[in-house]
């Protein structure tokens, strides 16, 4: 993976955690996928997600539930390559998700 990585391969922990269904109070799942904050700066992630989720938490949990997740995804071609190259990558980790859960939650710093 190009932006995102999973728990056993971070380096800190200042990473954004996106873990399936609802948060429990566990951090660091196996199933999550986590992206570095630098990477979420770096790649314009940042920009886009707060526009898209408006109510996103930097130091919280937002859930963010199918339908949601669709519009997010059709926004992501008015986004740069880079946007849409990581939003791409997240989505085989959501479609996976959705496979089991209704949401998946980004957890922030």
């Amino acid at each position: 993976m190009k932006y995102f990585c999973r728990p056993d391969d971070r380096k800190g922990t200042c990473y954004y955690e996106f873990q399936k269904g609802e948060f429990d109070e566990t951090f660091w799942k196996d199933d999550s996928l986590l992206i570095h904050d630098d990477d979420w700066y770096d790649s314009g992630l940042e920009d886009f997600f707060f526009a898209e989720i408006p109510d996103l938490d930097e130091y919280g949990t937002t859930t963010v539930k199918r339908e949601q997740w669709e519009n997010v995804k059709e926004h992501a071609a008015q986004y740069d390559e880079t946007v849409n190259e990581a939003v791409a990558e997240l989505d085989e980790w959501v479609k996976e998700t959705f496979e089991e859960y209704d949401e998946f939650s980004i957890l922030g710093l």
